[in-house]
């Protein structure tokens, strides 16, 4: 596939226009309804004796404050029906979706061989674009291809799959797909989309004021036929009339907006598709995905009757074809194909067949539940202070690109991750008992008298099922290379997520106590208790957003310097490197480096550090990978880096919910 930057560039640019046109079709619903009001309340019958209307045409007579309050109650009217159906949707997150079309939860632990394949592939996608592994729901009635991704934000996303997509697609196939669905993930998609059907639902709500009108003018004339025989007066006549003009123009600005949604999703599926080939490097495994869709005899389409309510967020197109392709959320499939693979001449397959299983994949994901599977053997012993190379993808500018921007180097070094976690304690990680094992067992101090000391505390607050499962575990654990602890923590946030209320306050209280056995926090306690907050704080106890604004680097110059201060230190023993460090870093703010300074150590404090990274999430997207960059230039300011410096640097990336794709490789 050639040039697809350029492509996903032009694709911004276009959904940019699309939005704005979207906005405007928003004002002239209000302005047609506003208009057509007003001149309804100015009808006088005595003006026919000097005009030819009995309603005033006038623009220079109008009251423009009586036509802005209209105004302002049909927006307001608009905007409390866009609210209660994105507030709506918000409550139930992605999942509140799956569940709408008949999906249901893929638990972590199956041993069904499609759905731990699919599984497979999410946790490799998840891993190499940085973020929390999302709840996979599977369609069992749908027998199309086809696959979605609906949630308001990273941490209440799920993924659904067709029963058809995971038994005729191959593995490449498959995690194109799910390639293209993750590039929703990263590039906000989801959140556009819901936001997008709330509109409509506040432009349809006019229509829909109408209707009632309608019904309630007629049910009035019936009851007066009944009782006085008479037809029907000048309130029902009023009725409608307004009635009848809302319908038209609630419908008609649904009409419009329908057509703008329509291609805002359609431009944001060719960008998915670029993404996804990014992402891959395999641009035939998503081709073949959508060849396979046109031969087949259903198709993407989704049968499910909710189905046209989010037909937009759906991979293919989930619907039968609309008339002109106006109404079509998607590209047509030939055109998709033909960017993928141009050599495509439209022979679709005659027959599309469930997709062989190949023994290596029949090893790979059908293995029990705990036994023993791809990895075996002794695994090398870790250390916090081994030095790891700076990977290519991560050298300079590159780096900063890749936030949120994952590639197919990303995706491999993910895969080569999975497979070097031993087979029982990745197994263990995909349960309720075994994720709790496999944290604490991270958690435990290599020193035999702090060891005991939380083990005795594991003796206290731990179920015993846990207790017993980590004794299990616990050789595997402590051979475990340092750099996979927090992708394995990764892996076990879908587990921890499926634990009650109580058991996750039983979970936290443990993990607390565990690390303050010894009186301190040490960088990888810090950085795996900010994951586990990160992720399983808003699904337990879910905050409302806050609305504050975004604040600027001048109003946030003394957390930054205090932040990567600290950073400079901890990367560097000697006290002037730290301090050149710290300025060659900050030169990624460009005028604005002058800003900050290298502040000394009573002023950094890990609080401090704390603290600042909360004030520091409260700023934009490119403030935020711009402190990113800066806090990766500290550290590899002598071309080296740390375990515990890849693990803060990650922590300070989950913080900041800037998506960071795995981009070190440990020196032989």
């Amino acid at each position: 596939m050639r040039d697809f930057f350029e492509q996903q560039h032009l694709a911004r640019r276009k959904t940019f226009r699309l939005v704005v046109y979207f906005a405007v079709a928003v004002s002239l619903v209000v302005g047609l309804v506003t208009l057509f009001l007003y001149l309804l309340a100015t009808f006088n019958p005595g003006r026919l004796y000097v005009s030819v209307t009995p309603f005033n045409l006038s623009p220079s007579q109008w009251d423009l404050a009586l036509m802005g309050k209209i105004a302002m109650v049909v927006l307001a009217l608009i905007l409390v029906g866009t609210v209660y159906k994105y507030l709506r949707l918000r409550s139930g997150g992605g999942s509140l979706i799956a569940q709408l079309l008949g999906g249901r939860v893929v638990y972590p632990d199956t041993n069904d061989f499609h759905e731990r394949r699919l599984l497979n592939i999410v946790e490799e996608m998840a891993i190499a674009s940085g973020i929390t592994v999302p709840a996979v729901y599977l369609l069992d009635r749908e027998s199309g291809i086809n696959a979605f991704a609906a949630g308001f934000s990273q941490e209440d996303t799920v993924i659904g799959v067709t029963r058809g997509a995971v038994q005729y697609l191959t593995r490449e196939e498959l995690q194109g797909v799910i390639a293209h669905e993750f590039s929703h993930i990263l590039y906000g998609d989801m959140a556009i989309n819901l936001r997008l059907q709330g509109l409509l639902h506040g432009i349809l709500v006019i229509g829909l004021l109408g209707e009632i009108l309608l019904k309630s003018a007629f049910s009035t004339d019936r009851e007066g036929e009944r009782g006085k025989g008479n037809g029907q007066g000048t309130g029902g006549f009023y009725a409608i009339v307004i009635g009848v003009v809302l319908v038209i123009l609630g419908y008609t600005g649904v009409f419009i907006a329908k057509l703008i949604k329509s291609a805002v999703a359609r431009q944001r599926e060719f960008l998915a598709d670029a993404a996804a080939v990014q992402f891959t490097r395999n641009p035939l495994g998503l081709a073949g995905a959508l060849k396979k869709i046109g031969g087949l005899s259903a198709g993407s389409k989704i049968r499910d009757a909710h189905a046209s309510e989010i037909s937009h967020m759906f991979f293919g197109n989930g619907l039968s074809e609309s008339w002109f392709n106006i109404f079509s959320t998607h590209p047509p499939l030939l055109a998709r194909i033909k960017r993928l693979d141009p050599e495509f001449r439209g022979d679709f397959p005659a027959r599309v067949a469930p997709a062989p299983i190949t023994e290596e994949e029949a090893l790979m994901h059908a293995a029990p539940a705990g036994q023993p599977g791809g990895v075996s053997g002794e695994v090398p012993a870790s250390g916090d202070g081994r030095h790891v190379f700076v990977h290519s993808l991560a050298a300079g500018r590159p780096l900063k690109e890749a936030i949120a921007a994952p590639h197919g180097e990303h995706l491999r070094l993910a895969r080569e991750m999975i497979d070097s976690i031993p087979s029982p304690v990745r197994a263990a990680a995909r349960n309720g008992f075994g994720a709790r094992a496999v944290v604490y067992g991270l958690l435990l101090d290599p020193g035999k008298d702090l060891r005991a000391k939380q083990l005795s505390v594991l003796e206290k607050e731990a179920d015993p099922e846990v207790r017993q499962e980590l004794m299990h575990l616990l050789p595997a654990l402590d051979g475990l290379l340092a750099e996979i602890r927090l992708p394995l923590v990764d892996l076990a946030i879908p587990a921890l997520k499926s634990l009650s209320p109580d058991q996750y306050g039983a979970f936290k209280r443990t993990v607390d106590r565990l690390m303050q056995a010894d009186g301190r926090i040490g960088l990888f306690e810090y950085a795996l208790h900010h994951v586990l907050l990160r992720h399983l704080e808003p699904h337990f106890h879910p905050q409302p957003d806050s609305v504050l604004p975004a604040r600027s680097l001048a109003q946030m110059r003394d957390e930054i310097s205090c932040m990567l201060s600290l950073v400079s230190r901890l990367g560097h023993g000697d006290e002037e490197l730290a301090r050149k460090s710290l300025m060659q870093a900050v030169r990624v703010f460009g005028k604005e480096m002058k800003l900050f300074a290298y502040r000394p150590a009573s002023e950094c404090s890990f609080a401090g550090f704390d603290n600042a990274l909360k004030i520091l999430a409260k700023g934009g997207i490119e403030t935020r990978q711009q402190v990113l960059a800066a806090a990766l230039d500290c550290m590899t300011y002598d071309e080296k880096i740390t375990i515990r410096e890849a693990e803060l640097f990650r922590a300070m990336a989950e913080a900041l919910n800037c998506p960071v794709p795995p981009w070190l490789t440990v020196a032989s």
